[in-house]
């Protein structure tokens, strides 16, 4: 079974515990009761009482509640009398379970960062049902170089007049990863555009105000943009209920696993590097479920 996380206080890294379980087993589920007795197992000090034990299960059971009302038909598992049972192949459900891999394990590499950004871009677009582009560095399908990125942007925009030479200035992408815009048949100026930024680690809290959209308009853009920019951040990660606000108010608009896999999940992307992905850091932890 799943070692425990190390913070098994936090009901999302014990709900997060609870569907990887279910999807490493052989049955393809997991319990509040296995939940309770891992618990119990762990229990090492007097702040380990009964009743502290409960008060984490019904939390965490609470989460993954949660979890289905907000990622609706991208959440991978099904729930019933406190058993999580994954409903049928996990890789019917590759944006939900990535993001929960990439939040459980992290990763010390770059591909599943930026396998992560593929898939907030594509749950933007569906989100904002217009169009997206991947802006952060290295870039694949976009203007390798930061002036020709830039350059490249204010055209598909039509806004910023092409890119402000400042030389003293490092960039590579200057904390922009994602750029997301709603366009109008005129294809004029004025409309929806969003700039967003990707944090995958742990460190996520410390990125929320990284990002100044205005600040980077004016700094690599010859002109001014007519339209009001939106900020937003995009994580693999869940967010407790009594701090979403908080977020949100530093980071504008937040995409969290449950959001990003609900716009992600019918969407016509590739997702065949986060499959892989996943069964690469699953496998030493528990062989990956098939139909």
């Amino acid at each position: 079974m799943l070692k425990l996380p190390d913070d098994s206080t936090s009901a999302i890294r014990l709900a997060d515990w609870l569907e990887l379980t279910a999807m490493l087993s052989g049955d393809g589920d997991s319990s509040i009761g296995d939940l309770e007795r891992s618990l119990r197992r762990a229990a090492s000090d007097e702040t380990d009482t009964d009743n502290a034990i409960e008060l984490r299960i019904m939390a965490a059971h609470e989460e993954i509640e949660q979890r289905l009302r907000a990622a609706g038909k991208a959440y991978p598992f099904d729930i019933d009398y406190g058993t999580v049972q994954v409903k049928t192949n996990w890789e019917d459900f590759p944006a939900y379970v990535f993001c929960l891999c990439l939040s459980y394990f992290g990763s010390p590499i770059q591909e599943p960062r930026k396998l992560f950004e593929q898939v907030a871009r594509a749950a933007v677009k569906e989100y904002l049902q217009g169009d997206a582009i991947d802006f952060g560095f290295p870039r694949s399908n976009f203007p390798r170089s930061f002036s020709d990125a830039v350059s490249e942007l204010c055209i598909r925009i039509g806004e910023g007049g092409g890119y402000n030479s400042l030389p003293s200035q490092s960039h590579k992408d200057d904390k922009l990863d994602i750029v997301a815009w709603k366009e109008f048949p005129d294809s004029r100026s004025s409309k929806l555009l969003l700039f967003g930024q990707c944090a995958s680690g742990v460190d996520w809290e410390g990125k929320l105000r990284e990002l100044s959209p205005e600040a980077f308009c004016k700094n690599w853009m010859r002109e001014a943009l007519i339209s009001p920019l939106i900020s937003s951040i995009f994580i693999p990660h869940r967010i407790e209920r009594d701090r979403w606000n908080w977020v949100a108010r530093n980071a504008g608009i937040v995409f969290d696993r449950c959001r990003i896999a609900y716009w992600a999940h019918d969407a016509k992307v590739d997702f065949s590097g986060c499959i892989d992905w996943i069964a690469q850091t699953i496998d030493g932890r528990g062989r990956p479920i098939s139909s």
